[in-house]
C-alpha cells in the first residue's frame, strides 16, 4: 500500500512539475499580454497554464478510476456549476469586467489550483502513511493550507498583472469566488468519480445512486463552501487594493485573511474526521447549520452591501462633473442605487424602446467606468485621464438614444449651476436646481403632466 502510494505521489508530482513549467511560461506570456494589451498573448498564456493543470487532473482521475467513472464524475460535477458561476457573474454584473479575466480566475481554480493541491496533498498523504499516521490527516494538515494558497494565487496574478481590473473588495470577491467555484467543480469530479467506483463494485445502479447522494450533499447543500473560504481571502485582497503603495499593510491584510480562510477550511475538514473518531458521524452535518450557513449568509449580505456601496461611490466620485456641466444633478441621482438604475432603464424602454434601454445601459456603464477612474485617483492609485475622457464621450453618445423622447420633459440645458428650461411661450429661463438632487425617472407610470410644465421629471 505504501509502495503504491509512493509511486503514485512521485508520478503525480513529476507531472505537476511539468505543469509548473508550462505555468511559468503561461504566466510570462499572460503578463506580457496584459502589459501590452495583446489579447492573443494573454489567451496563449492562459491556455498553456490551464493545459498543465488539466494534464495532472486528467491523468489522476482516469488512471485512478477509469474513463467511465471519470465521465460520470464530470457530468455530476457540472450540474451545480451554472449556479456557482452565475452567482458571482450576477454579483459583478453592473461593472465592466473583461470576460478574459473572469474566465482566467475560474480556469485557474478548476485547472491549476486543483492540480497543485492534488499533487501536494498526495505527497503529504504518502509522508503521513510512511510515518505511521492516518492519511486522512492530510485533509486537516495540508489541504486547508495548500488549497487556500493555490486558489488565491489566481486572483493575486490578476492584481499584480491587471491592476486596473481589481480595485476593491467587490472585485476581489467576484474573482476569488470564481476561483473557488472552479476548484469546487474540479474537486467534485474527483469525489464523484471515486464514489461511483465504490458504488459500482456492487452494480452500476448503486454507483449512480451514490453519486446522486454526493451531488445533493456536496453539489447543492455545500457547493459554496470553497468560494466562502476563499471569500475570506478576498476581503484581505480587496482591502489591499484600497491601500496602494502601503506594502506592509497590504501584506498584513492578505496574509491575515488568508489564515482565516485556512482556519475555516481546517475546521470544516476536521469536523468529519473528528466525527468518525468520536463515533458522531452527524457532527459534520451539524456544523453546517450551526456555523457555515450563518457565515455564508453574512458573506452574502456583505457582498450585496459592497455592491450597493459601488453605486453610492459612483454618485460621490462623479459630483465634480456636475459643476463641469458634464452631468446634471438628476442624472447623478439616478446612478446612486441599482434600483434607480433599473428605473432609469425602464423609463428609457418606455419612451425610446429597446434602443433607448440599451443606450441607458451604455450611459450607466460609461458613468461607472469614469467613477472608477476618479475613485482610483482619490486613493492615490494609478488612473487614466484618457479613460475618463473616453467615458464622458460614451456618456454623451448614449444620451442621444433617449434624450428628448419623453414628451412630459421640456427642453432644458444644464450649465453646471442651473437649468435653462424652454417654457410654453418659447422663452428659455434659468431655474435653480433643487437643494437635493431628485430622481428624474419615475418608479411607476407618471400622472398626466400639468398644463404649465415648469419642472423637470
Amino acid at each position: 500500500m505504501t509502495s503504491a502510494l509512493s509511486e503514485a505521489a512521485v508520478t503525480l508530482l513529476t507531472v505537476l512539475a511539468v505543469a509548473g513549467g508550462l505555468a511559468i511560461v503561461g504566466i510570462a506570456l499572460g503578463w506580457a499580454g496584459v502589459a501590452g494589451k495583446n489579447r492573443a498573448l494573454t489567451v496563449t498564456g492562459a491556455v498553456a497554464l490551464f493545459a498543465g493543470g488539466l494534464l495532472v487532473l486528467g491523468w489522476a482521475i482516469v488512471d485512478g478510476t477509469g474513463v467511465r467513472a471519470a465521465t460520470v464524475g464530470l457530468i455530476a460535477a457540472l450540474l451545480p456549476a451554472p449556479i456557482l458561476v452565475g452567482t458571482f457573474l450576477w454579483l459583478g454584473r453592473y461593472r465592466r469586467r473583461p470576460w478574459l479575466v473572469l474566465a482566467f480566475c475560474f480556469g485557474w481554480g478548476a485547472c491549476v489550483a486543483t492540480a497543485i493541491a492534488l499533487g501536494v496533498n498526495t505527497g503529504i498523504a504518502v509522508l503521513l502513511d510512511r510515518n505511521g499516521f492516518d492519511q486522512g490527516l492530510a485533509a486537516v494538515v495540508s489541504a486547508p493550507v495548500i488549497e487556500e494558497i493555490a486558489k488565491l494565487l489566481g486572483p493575486l496574478l490578476v492584481y499584480w498583472t491587471a491592476r486596473r481590473h481589481l480595485t476593491g473588495t467587490l472585485d476581489a470577491i467576484v474573482y476569488c469566488g470564481l476561483a473557488g467555484a472552479g476548484f469546487a467543480v474540479s474537486e467534485n469530479v474527483l469525489y464523484a468519480s471515486g464514489t461511483y467506483v465504490l458504488g459500482a463494485s456492487l452494480d452500476d445502479a448503486a454507483g449512480i445512486a451514490q453519486v446522486t447522494i454526493l451531488v445533493v450533499v456536496r453539489g447543492l447543500a455545500t457547493m459554496f463552501a470553497h468560494p466562502l473560504m476563499t471569500g475570506l481571502s478576498a476581503i484581505g485582497l480587496g482591502r489591499a487594493a484600497r491601500l496602494p503603495g502601503r506594502k506592509g499593510r497590504q501584506a498584513v491584510w492578505i496574509i491575515g485573511m488568508l489564515l482565516c480562510g485556512m482556519g475555516l477550511h481546517a475546521l470544516w475538514n476536521g469536523s468529519s474526521l473528528l466525527g468518525v473518531a468520536l463515533d458522531m458521524p452527524a457532527l459534520w452535518f451539524a456544523l453546517y447549520p450551526a456555523f457555515l450557513a450563518p457565515l455564508f449568509f453574512t458573506m452574502v449580505g456583505a457582498a450585496l452591501w459592497l455592491r450597493a456601496a459601488d453605486a453610492r461611490r459612483t454618485q460621490t466620485a462623479l459630483a465634480p462633473l456636475v459643476a463641469a456641466a458634464q452631468i446634471s444633478p438628476p442624472e447623478l441621482a439616478s446612478l446612486a442605487t441599482f434600483s434607480r438604475r433599473s428605473a432609469a432603464r425602464d423609463w428609457a424602454l418606455r419612451w425610446a424602446g429597446k434602443p433607448g434601454e440599451a443606450a441607458m445601459k451604455d450611459f450607466q456603464r460609461a458613468a461607472s467606468d469614469v467613477a472608477e477612474q476618479y475613485d482610483l485617483a482619490s486613493i492615490g492609485a494609478p488612473w487614466s485621464e484618457r479613460e475618463v475622457h473616453e467615458g464622458v464621450q460614451r456618456m454623451n453618445t448614449a444620451r442621444t438614444g433617449y434624450v428628448g423622447r419623453d414628451p412630459r420633459t421640456p427642453p432644458a440645458l444644464w450649465d453646471g449651476h442651473r437649468y435653462h428650461v424652454a417654457f410654453p411661450d418659447g422663452q428659455m429661463r434659468a431655474i435653480e436646481p433643487p437643494a437635493q438632487p431628485v430622481m428624474p425617472l419615475p418608479l411607476a407610470p407618471p400622472p398626466p403632466p400639468p398644463a404649465y410644465p415648469v419642472t423637470y421629471a
